[in-house]
């Protein structure tokens, strides 16, 4: 493990997303030139070496890591300008203790947390083999009905316990889910990653530093898609805003596109406040009436006529489905 240097900035290679200290210019595999990721140092905490850029989002960069014992982690770190605010800074140290002790079977633990020397934020969860939902549905456009409740249920089993322990998702989307098999479903098995314990937030309202660039040449990218109305507008948000999302996901397995999408933010905030998705049964003729019903009402546009708990959407999707 190399010496922790608060000088040393990771380096990322923009073609193989692989990371290097600073004092490396190009790539060894690409031979691209490397740039820098903001003020991350390439080794945290003296305990994790950052290998690879595994994404980029609005509130910050998520790595695959290495620690001081040579086991893959999953590290990802928090813009300082999202937690610029005390209650946003109390918020991520709260609800990163909960969640080092939090431990279900539906979802990748967090390990670590702490602040670097910038003051943006750092969160370490183990790291969890398999494709996401995202590279499933790239690669296949829709799932069965079978498959897609068989998710919906895991996913909502993961959230209620997370929804017990008080803590909240606030960034549920596809690549959040790893699948475990997608072989004939009763080995199927999800786990619930890349939780955000930052407020996150596209509409005119709230507008943090993080995601300011975005918002004001009207872009955002696909993620919002899946955020609820109240937390696109930045209003305060509750477990039915991952209920929401879930709705959100549902959709997207079924009908192999989100309920709403538009390139522009003022389009997507009409939608989003003012439409209904399109119906579900043109789309996937195999949804019946009754599991589109409850996919419809997650994606209320009110948070009083959703599921108001994970478990009562479980229940309501097995009740529709007769599928366990």
């Amino acid at each position: 493990m190399p010496q922790y240097d608060s000088d040393d900035i990771v380096r990322e290679c923009v073609s193989c997303r692989r990371c290097y200290q600073s004092s490396v210019e190009y790539c060894q595999d690409c031979a691209v030139q490397l740039r820098k990721i903001e003020t991350v140092p390439s080794t945290i905490n003296y305990r994790y070496q950052l290998s690879r850029v595994i994404s980029h989002g609005a509130t910050g960069t998520t790595f695959l890591a290495i620690d001081d014992s040579s086991q893959p982690v999953v590290v990802r770190v928090i813009r300082a300008s999202v937690l610029a605010d005390p209650r946003a800074h109390d918020r991520f140290r709260r609800e990163a203790g909960i969640a080092c002790q939090f431990h279900h079977p539906h979802v990748a633990s967090i390990l670590d947390y702490g602040m670097l020397a910038d003051a943006s934020g750092y969160l370490v969860s183990e790291y969890i083999e398999g494709p996401s939902l995202r590279e499933v549905l790239k690669e296949r456009g829709q799932l069965s009905v079978r498959e897609s409740v068989q998710i919906l249920v895991d996913l909502c089993e993961a959230l209620e316990a997370v929804h017990r322990a008080g803590l909240l998702h606030r960034d549920l989307k596809p690549e959040s889910i790893i699948l475990r098999e997608l072989t004939d479903i009763p080995e199927l098995a999800i786990r619930l990653v890349g939780f955000s314990f930052a407020r996150i937030a596209f509409g005119p309202v709230y507008k943090p530093g993080a995601t300011a660039w975005l918002q004001d040449r009207g872009h955002f990218p696909r993620s919002p898609a899946y955020l609820s109305p109240e937390q696109f507008r930045g209003a305060e948000t509750d477990a039915r805003s991952d209920i929401y999302s879930v709705g959100a996901i549902g959709y997207e397995m079924l009908a192999g596109k989100p309920p709403f999408e538009a390139r522009r933010t003022a389009d997507f905030a009409v939608q989003l406040e003012n439409e209904l998705p399109p119906p579900l049964q043109p789309l996937n003729p195999a949804v019946s009436a009754e599991l589109e019903m409850e996919i419809r009402r997650a994606l209320e546009k009110d948070p009083y006529a959703r599921h108001q708990r994970a478990i009562e959407m479980k229940r309501e999707l097995v009740n529709a489905t007769h599928i366990f």
